[in-house]
């Protein structure tokens, strides 16, 4: 569960999928690269700067007191988990633009949702708080992509 949390773990095999997608899917995919990242960027600031601390609950590793957390917990809020909201966001861009990559996209979501849990750095429901914040993010982002695709096409 630690590897699945560490994001640099993922530099190398993003990159070497950004690539491919570049290669298999050109224009379209330049417009899906386009507006993801958009989209987890701007997700991630707004889940962080804004959400986090209106919010402001503190993570389970610093309210147990009895809890053995596994790996390092960060001084930053809880709620929503930036982690499976910035993932939802990217899987649901993916799920709408290349439906057979879904299941992927959303499966590899899941399983860093549940890797914050397990390692006590979020409650359940910060990652499912987040799971929603992303894919209303990613909705936004899909539309996002149509218009780029759009402008790409012309």
């Amino acid at each position: 569960m630690s590897f699945i949390t560490i994001k640099q773990n993922f530099i190398v095999p993003g990159a070497i999928l950004l690539v491919l997608v570049l290669c298999f899917f050109k224009k379209r995919g330049l417009a899906f690269i386009i507006a993801t990242a958009a989209f987890v960027g701007l997700n991630d600031f707004i889940s962080h700067n804004f959400i986090k601390e209106f919010v402001a609950r503190d993570r389970p590793c610093h309210t147990l007191p009895d809890f053995q957390h596994i790996t390092n917990c960060s001084n930053s809020f809880s709620f929503p988990s930036n982690h499976a909201s910035n993932l939802f966001t990217a899987a649901t861009v993916t799920g709408l633009c290349f439906r057979k990559f879904a299941f992927i996209a959303y499966t590899c979501a899941l399983l860093v949702g549940y890797s914050r849990v397990y390692l006590g750095v979020h409650y359940p429901s910060d990652v499912v708080g987040g799971a929603l914040c992303g894919i209303v993010m990613g909705m936004l982002g899909y539309l996002f992509y149509k218009k780029i695709h759009k402008l790409l096409k012309a």
